[in-house]
């Protein structure tokens, strides 16, 4: 199964149109060998530098540079986009 992701969902009507993916689910098609899902623009952003410690809530000179060990991404919180990004 080849999975493809597209920006948006006309998008990915388009694409599933083309290499044959016409069986609909909820938030993508299937067919063909393929799966073709899409976003709504952003799905993801950046995780806040509280999100790492609570020590970086608020801002101070004497707290920079503030570098997490590794960054990481969050959800944006929306219903929709949340369902999508767990379909």
């Amino acid at each position: 199964m080849i999975v493809c992701i597209a920006e948006k969902p006309s998008v990915a009507k388009d694409i599933a149109k083309i290499i044959g993916a016409n069986s609909s689910h909820d938030g993508y098609m299937e067919g063909n060998g393929y799966q073709v899902t899409w976003t709504f623009g952003h799905l993801c952003t950046l995780k806040e530098p509280d999100d790492y410690t609570p020590l970086w809530k608020r801002w101070s000179l004497a707290s920079l540079p503030m570098i997490p060990p590794r960054f990481g991404i969050k959800l944006i919180e929306d219903q929709g986009i949340k369902k999508q990004f767990a379909i």
